[in-house]
C-alpha cells in the first residue's frame, strides 16, 4: 500500500529562521502539540538517528532520509521490512517569507494495517502543526 498527504503554510519569517526552528527539536513542542521532542543524534546527515518522543506514545528512533539544508528535511521510520511511515518537509523562498511544505506517507506491504491510523492523525494536524511553525518561526528572535 502507498498513502500520502500533504498541506503547506507559508512564513513571514526567512528561510533560514524556519530552517534553524525545524532543525531544533527543543522547539518541536512550542509549534507541534504531539510532540514532546526531536533529537538528531549525531551530524544532521542521512542515516543518521533522529529520536522523536511523541506524547503519550514512547519516543521512536526515525532515521534522517534526506537532508538539504535550508530546503529540504526527511525522516522515516521501518517497521521490519513490511511497512514505512516517512515525513517530509520542504521550505522554498516566498514573496512574504517562506513556504513550508510537509508530506507525510506510508508504504509497504503491510503499511495500511500498520500505519495507516497515525499518518491519518498526522495528516489530520499537520494543516494547524504548519501553521504554528510558520507563526513561531517568525517570533522567535533568536532563530533570525
Amino acid at each position: 500500500m502507498t498513502w500520502e498527504r500533504a498541506a503547506a503554510a507559508v512564513s513571514r519569517a526567512p528561510l533560514q529562521a524556519v530552517w534553524d526552528v525545524l532543525l531544533d527539536g527543543r522547539r518541536w513542542s512550542f509549534w507541534n502539540p504531539d510532540v514532546e521532542w526531536m533529537w538528531i543524534e549525531g551530524e544532521p546527515v542521512p542515516g543518521t538517528v533522529a529520536t522523536v518522543k511523541l506524547k503519550r506514545v514512547r519516543q521512536t528512533a526515525f532515521v534522517i532520509e534526506e537532508i538539504a539544508p535550508p530546503h529540504r528535511f526527511a525522516i522515516r521510520v521501518t517497521v521490519g521490512p513490511v511497512a514505512r511511515l516517512r515525513l517530509t518537509w520542504m521550505l522554498t523562498t516566498h514573496e512574504r517569507g517562506t513556504r513550508i511544505e510537509s508530506i507525510v506517507a506510508i508504504d509497504g506491504v503491510a503499511a495500511g494495517f500498520l500505519l495507516q491510523r497515525p499518518a491519518r492523525r498526522v495528516a489530520q494536524a499537520m494543516p494547524a502543526t504548519l501553521e504554528r511553525l510558520a507563526e513561531y518561526a517568525a517570533r522567535v528572535p533568536d532563530a533570525q
